[in-house]
């Protein structure tokens, strides 16, 4: 997909264009919706590179040094600069939905490492059937 030059469209056109932009993606019901819109709108490379930059913004809300992000993703000091500006910036929406999907990724990671540990056994399942591999030393 060929680059935009946004000075070179009219800003009322800019207006109406992204408006209706946000408004198709507004009234997506479904995470099958949000996914099969965004992978038949964008290219792989496209849609890489948006997650990529909510990556950046990730390890930035995890205190990770610019250095570190840089040599880990690959990308220039101005991109994670500019991630930043944009996380700490005007728009709180975006640093506020940042941490809330890492809250849901930690909690779901948390409890999926819990039942894992719980359950490794058939034994492990009922406070009665530990006794049992306790005895038999499994």
């Amino acid at each position: 997909m060929a680059k935009v030059q946004t000075q070179k469209v009219d800003k009322n056109t800019r207006y109406r264009m992204i408006g209706d932009f946000y408004d198709i993606v507004t009234h997506l019901k479904s995470k099958n919706e949000v996914v099969g819109f965004f992978m038949g709108l964008l290219t792989s490379s496209e849609a890489l590179m948006l997650a990529r930059r909510i990556q950046i913004a990730q390890m930035i809300l995890s205190k990770k040094s610019y250095e570190s992000i840089r040599e880990e993703l690959g990308v220039g000091h101005s991109t994670i600069t500019n991630i930043a500006r944009w996380l700490y910036g005007k728009n709180e929406h975006f640093h506020e939905q940042i941490q809330n999907h890492m809250k849901r990724k930690s909690r779901r990671n948390k409890k999926e490492s819990e039942e894992g540990r719980y359950y490794d056994s058939i034994l492990d399942r009922y406070p009665g059937h530990r006794i049992l591999k306790d005895i038999l030393g499994l």
